[in-house]
C-alpha cells in the first residue's frame, strides 16, 4: 500500500533506486550493469578483455585508439547503396565492352572506388572486433577483399609503365580484377545488409556482441536471459540465426540452459538444443493465462535452484512484451522482497541499449499484461498445488451482468473505420462484446477456453451513435439466465463493428482479468490507462473509461486479502 516510485540515477552506472518520500535506497539486487555481463572473470577475462568485448552492446566494438563506432559499415542503407554502385560500376564495364572503347566515367569511377575502399579498409582495420568477425567465418572475406583490391591498385598502376605487360593481357586481367572485386564486394555488403537488418529489427534492444555472437540476447540476470526469436532460412538473415543460438547455449552454457518458448503462432526445429526448449505459448500483446504463468515460473525456479550455473532463456518472438512478462515473473519468484513494477524496470532497462532514452526503453506497455505480473506478486509465495486448483474451472465462478463504456467522444464511424477496411457505413454500424474465457484444466494439464459474442443493448433509436456511451447485457444464452457465470481468465474485446459480418475486424479496446481477484465491491472500473489499444492514442478522450459489474463473490480466494 506505500506509494512507490522508480527513479534511474546514472551519475555511477546505471542503478535503481527505490524513492520513499525524500528517501531513496537502492534496490537489492537490482543494480544494473553498465556492460551486458555474467560475472566478470567467469568466462576467463580479465578486467581489460572484458570492458573490450562488452563496452558497445548493441553496435560494433568501440576501440579505444578510435574513439568513434563503424556501427554504419554495417547499416542498411549504407551497404544497400554500395550494392547499387557497385552494380552501376558493373553496368558501366559491360557498355565499355560493348562498345569497344574506354569510358571517362568509368575510368573515374573505378579511382574513387579503389581509393574509397582503401579508407575503408583501413577503418575496418582499426575499428572491428576481429577475433568475433574470424569466430563468424567474415575474416577470410575480407582478406579476399583485400587482395582483389590490392591487385586492382596494381594494374592500375601497371598500365601506367606501356610496355611492362602486354595490353590485351593487362585488359583481360583487368576485366577479371574489377569483376572479381565487384562480386567479393557485392557479398561483403550482403554481411553488412544482414548485420545492419538484424539490428535494425532489434530496434532498441540491447545485444549481445563478443566471442564470434551478434544476437538479439541480453542477460537480464546471471541465470535470466531474454532474447528474440531463433529464426530459420530468410528469417534468419534479419532475427537471431537458429544456427548461432545453438552454438550460443552449447558452447556458453553447455547443458545448462532451458529454453522456453512463449509463441503461440511460431516453431523452430528444436533439434539442436537436445530436449532443453519448453513450449509455453500464447497469444501477441496478451498477458499468458495465470495459471500458465504459474507452471512456468514454478517449473523455471525449480530448475534454477538445482545449480547456480543452470540459466533459463525466455523468448517470444520480437522478445519484448511475452518475453517482458514472463521475466518479471521469474524475477519475482527469485527475489522474494521485490514487487512487480521493481521486476518490469529490472528487464525493461537491461533489456535496452545504454544509449537510449528513458522514453524510448523497451519495456512492458501493455495494460493487461502489466496487471498479470501484478497478480503473480500476490500469490507467488504459495505453492503451486494449492493455487492451481483455484484457476481451473472448478473455481469460484463470478457472475457477469453488464459492461458500459463512458466519455467515447469519438464518432463510431472513425472507430469502425479503424476496426476494419470495409468503408459501408451502414454495415459498420454496431458494437459487439466478444468475451473469452480461459481456465485451467488439470487433466490435460493446460488451459481450455470458450468465446462469447454479445451486441450491444439499444438506448433510444441510435445507439450505435451515440458518442457518449454503449452498454452491453451479458447474459448466458445456453443457460437462459439474466447473468454469465465465469471462473478464471476473462478477455473482453470491444468491437465497433458487428463482428458476425465482419470476423476480421479489429477490438477498439480489450482488456484481461481473473475472477479471482475480483472484489467484492461488485463492480470493476477500468480508465483509459489501464485499457489495452487505447492506452496510447491521443485521440480517444483522456475521461473515457469501462464500468464492468458482477455479482459480489460468495467468499475470498486468497488468503491474502
Amino acid at each position: 500500500g506505500r506509494p512507490k516510485t522508480l527513479v534511474m540515477d546514472t551519475s555511477n552506472g546505471f542503478e535503481l533506486k527505490e524513492r520513499h518520500g525524500e528517501k531513496e535506497d537502492v534496490i537489492q539486487g537490482a543494480q544494473v550493469p553498465v556492460f551486458n555481463d555474467l560475472e566478470k572473470g567467469k568466462f576467463g577475462y580479465s578486467e581489460t578483455n572484458f570492458e573490450r568485448d562488452f563496452a558497445s552492446p548493441g553496435s560494433i566494438k568501440r576501440n579505444a585508439r578510435f574513439h568513434c563506432s563503424a556501427a554504419w559499415l554495417d547499416a542498411v542503407w549504407y551497404n544497400a547503396v554500395m550494392i547499387l554502385v557497385l552494380v552501376a560500376w558493373a553496368a558501366l564495364i559491360l557498355v565499355e565492352l560493348l562498345l569497344l572503347r574506354e569510358i571517362n566515367l568509368e575510368i573515374w569511377v573505378g579511382y574513387a572506388l579503389n581509393i574509397y575502399f582503401v579508407f575503408e579498409l583501413l577503418l575496418r582495420l582499426c575499428i572491428y572486433d576481429w577475433e568475433s568477425e574470424y569466430r563468424n567465418g567474415n575474416v577470410k572475406w575480407y582478406a579476399l577483399d583485400a587482395l582483389f583490391l590490392l591487385a586492382a591498385i596494381a594494374v592500375e598502376a601497371s598500365q601506367r609503365f606501356p610496355g611492362l605487360i602486354p595490353v590485351t593481357l593487362g585488359l583481360i586481367v583487368q576485366l577479371c580484377v574489377n569483376f572479381g572485386r565487384i562480386v567479393m564486394r557485392i557479398f561483403i555488403g550482403y554481411i553488412g545488409l544482414t548485420k545492419g537488418a538484424r539490428r535494425l529489427v532489434g530496434g532498441n534492444k540491447r545485444r549481445f556482441y563478443g566471442e564470434g555472437f551478434d544476437l538479439d540476447l541480453t542477460y537480464i540476470e546471471k541465470q535470466v536471459i531474454a532474447m528474440g526469436l531463433p529464426s530459420v532460412k530468410y528469417e534468419g538473415l534479419y532475427r537471431n540465426p537458429l544456427k548461432e543460438v545453438e552454438r550460443f547455449f552449447n558452447t556458453r552454457h553447455t547443458g545448462r540452459y532451458r529454453i522456453y518458448n512463449l509463441c503461440d503462432e511460431r516453431d523452430y526445429p528444436e533439434e539442436g538444443f537436445k530436449g532443453r526448449v519448453q513450449r509455453y505459448g500464447f497469444d501477441d500483446h496478451n498477458p499468458p493465462p495465470l495459471s500458465l504463468m504459474v507452471r512456468l515460473c514454478a517449473e523455471a525456479t525449480e530448475f534454477l535452484s538445482k545449480d547456480c550455473e543452470n540459466v533459463v532463456a525466455i523468448h517470444c518472438k520480437g522478445g519484448k512484451g511475452r518475453t517482458g512478462v514472463i521475466t518479471a515473473a521469474v524475477l519475482l519468484k527469485l527475489h522474494d522482497d521485490w514487487y512487480a513494477e521493481k521486476a518490469l524496470m529490472k528487464f525493461a532497462v537491461m533489456r535496452t541499449d545504454d544509449d537510449v532514452s528513458e522514453a524510448k526503453r523497451v519495456g512492458v506497455d501493455g495494460p493487461s499484461q502489466r496487471r498479470y505480473v501484478e497478480y503473480w506478486e500476490k500469490i507467488r509465495g504459495l505453492d503451486v498445488k494449492e493455487i492451481l486448483p483455484k484457476l481451473s474451472f472448478d473455481g469460484q465462478k463470478v457472475a457477469f451482468k453488464r459492461l458500459s463504456l463512458f466519455n467515447i467522444n469519438v464518432s463510431h464511424t472513425f472507430l469502425a473505420a479503424k476496426s476494419t477496411a470495409e468503408q459501408d457505413s451502414d454495415e459498420l454500424l454496431g458494437w459487439t462484446l466478444g468475451i473469452t474465457n480461459y481456465w485451467y484444466n488439470p487433466k490435460t494439464k493446460k488451459e481450455d477456453r470458450k468465446t462469447y459474442i454479445f451486441e450491444a443493448e439499444p438506448v433510444g433509436t441510435d445507439f450505435n451513435l451515440r458518442r457518449d456511451g454503449v452498454s452491453f447485457n451479458i447474459k448466458s444464452w445456453e443457460r437462459k439466465s439474466s447473468t454469465l457465470k465465469l471462473t478464471g481468465d476473462v478477455r473482453f474485446q470491444v468491437y465497433p463493428v458487428n463482428v458476425e459480418r465482419h470476423p476480421k475486424a479489429n477490438p477498439f479496446c480489450e482488456f484481461w482479468l481473473h475472477t479471482s481477484f475480483l472484489s467484492k465491491s461488485g463492480q470493476f472500473l477500468l480508465r483509459k490507462t489501464d485499457l489495452d489499444h487505447v492506452f496510447r492514442q491521443s485521440k480517444i478522450d483522456k475521461e473515457f473509461n469501462i464500468q464492468l459489474t458482477y455479482n459480489s463473490p460468495s467468499k475470498e480466494v486468497w488468503r491474502f486479502y
